[in-house]
């Protein structure tokens, strides 16, 4: 039931690493962001000064922000930390959506369309520091699995 849209997803966040969140099912959003973007960057110097060749931007963006490492591997590798974090915040409601139909698909919970808008609404509201555990809380709310306070 869900295909249709998890892939979709999937496509569009292909670019982001979002579709990743799927490795999770606990945790503070904020937390997995960071591991997610985290585990993705490079440890190969020809990948690192590839990416860095036309990311400039975030390299520069991440020294304002973290400081200078007075390292150039590290300082394109928090560069690439910094770019894919902010990619998964920019895109997170589409990231919080593929981990709640992922959800919804892997534990067979089908949902009629009135309640999968209140999900999306449900997650479009979230903030990094609420939990993925919120999220599989509310799809077992809305199959009426769970009382929610």
């Amino acid at each position: 039931m869900y295909d249709d849209a998890l892939n979709e997803l999937k496509t569009n966040l292909s670019f982001t690493y979002g579709d990743q969140i799927t490795s999770y099912n606990s945790g503070y959003i904020c937390d997995v962001f960071s591991e997610i973007a985290d585990s993705n960057v490079d440890i190969y110097t020809s990948d690192l000064f590839e990416w860095g060749k036309s990311n400039l931007y975030y390299i520069d963006e991440a020294t304002k922000e973290f400081g200078d490492p007075h390292d150039i591997l590290r300082q394109l590798q928090q560069g690439q930390y910094y770019a894919y974090e902010q990619d998964l915040y920019e895109n997170q409601d589409s990231v919080l959506k593929f981990f709640a139909y992922n959800y919804l698909k892997d534990n067979d919970i089908v949902l009629d369309e009135d309640d999968l808008d209140e999900l999306d609404n449900y997650v479009e509201h979230l903030k990094s520091d609420d939990r993925l555990e919120d999220i599989i809380d509310y799809c077992k709310y809305l199959n009426n699995d769970l009382e929610v306070a």
